[in-house]
């Protein structure tokens, strides 16, 4: 397209000549746009967060690895991450686990690189030298944690208010970011329930703030309060169907019933340990306490899994919605049946359950199959 040529007479002020600009002034042009533009995208880096994003008995993975697994000693991050059900130790949820973990005081080292290792805490928690150490040990790594310890300190001997005025409260007077409030709600609540659950008489020292944020484990029948303290972090594995509805009754049911006998709940389908599938389940039987069994529908995973824990001598706590599918020979063992048309059958299976398996880790002998006894009251012994 041709310039515009001035009229013929025009004065020569009013000719305006634009000229070209110059590569370096476009380039200076495009660079100032880009800045601007940069500058107005630019985001100040976020806070660190000054508390754990897991709870307490998540980040115990952690430490429970590094003794299940290397005998206590130090790990590689990478071996680490595999051991506790993580693909690559770059996985954020690995990162976020281990960094609770720190925070807690269970380990030191965080990152990819850095050798994780326990601490005292840490030790005291997973292997603890006396039944009164991890009780201790646990409160400690809970107020190792300053924004938590505060807290406590400020709400100590009180219940928490509702929801609109602890944020508040967390907000004003402890500088807890605003987005950040209901993360450190739900994660103080769990390690408050977590923490009482392991307290056998509430005049001990330890958490006392009382939380309706969330349910606590429930109280059962015939629960003995100076008796019902977990001490240890054995585990029950729980041999099941999974399902829908199966999967409500392990949640609903089955867990709170094994932690109120002092126990840790395990499930196949929650196991992320290296090897193959039936590895992992015979370690898990191996290693259990006490084993749960449902026979309900005669499923042929449970009863190998339940020849298993029979061939290792295992105390096994059954219980069916149907007395036919037990087998005849072992109907003479610990056997805690329900009827699902009873509106109240979780509530009296759940207590149904807690004595049996308070019962049964007590004197395993009763729940094993009478060939096996005098071994299980050897290894007693021994």
């Amino acid at each position: 397209m041709m310039d515009e040529i001035p009229e013929q007479g025009a004065p020569v002020e009013d000719i305006q000549v634009v000229a070209a600009p110059t590569k370096k002034a476009a380039a200076k042009k495009v660079a100032s746009k880009g800045g601007t533009k940069a500058a107005k995208q630019a985001k100040p880096p976020a806070a660190p967060w000054t508390f754990p994003k897991n709870t307490l008995e998540d980040a115990i993975k952690i430490a429970r690895a590094l003794e299940e697994q290397n005998a206590g000693n130090p790990m590689k991050p990478d071996i680490l991450a595999k051991a506790v059900g993580y693909n690559s130790v770059a996985d954020w949820r690995f990162l976020d686990l281990l960094r609770s973990a720190n925070l807690y005081g269970l380990v030191t080292g965080v990152g990819k690189i850095s050798p994780v290792a326990l601490t005292e805490i840490g030790q005291d928690v997973v292997a603890p030298s006396s039944p009164a150490a991890r009780p201790r040990a646990l409160q400690d790594a809970f107020r190792h944690v300053e924004d938590f310890r505060k807290v406590e300190e400020f709400y100590k001997g009180k219940r928490l208010p509702e929801d609109e005025f602890f944020e508040n409260t967390l907000y004003r007077e402890f500088s807890i970011p605003r987005e950040r409030v209901r993360a450190f709600i739900e994660t103080f609540t769990s390690n408050l329930n977590y923490l009482h659950a392991f307290q056998k008489d509430r005049s001990l020292p330890g958490p006392i703030v009382e939380s309706d944020l969330r349910p606590s484990e429930p109280d059962l029948p015939g629960r003995d309060e100076a008796a019902s303290g977990r001490q240890f972090l054995d585990t029950c594995f729980v041999m099941m169907p999974f399902g829908q509805w199966t999967d409500m009754s392990y949640r609903d049911v089955f867990i709170p019933a094994i932690r109120e006998a002092g126990m840790e709940p395990v499930r196949a389908d929650e196991l992320f340990s290296t090897g193959s599938v039936i590895e992992q389940i015979w370690e898990q039987i191996s290693r259990a306490k006490v084993l749960l069994a449902d026979l309900t529908g005669k499923n042929a995973n449970v009863f190998y899994e339940l020849g298993l824990a029979h061939a290792a001598n295992k105390p096994v706590v059954f219980t069916t919605a149907q007395l036919d599918d037990v087998p005849f020979d072992l109907r003479h063992l610990r056997v805690a049946t329900y009827d699902q048309r009873d509106p109240a059958w979780g509530e009296k299976l759940r207590g149904m359950l807690a004595v049996y398996l308070k019962a049964a880790k007590a004197d395993p002998a009763k729940s094993v199959p009478q060939p096996f006894r005098k071994q299980v009251r050897a290894e007693i012994v021994n």
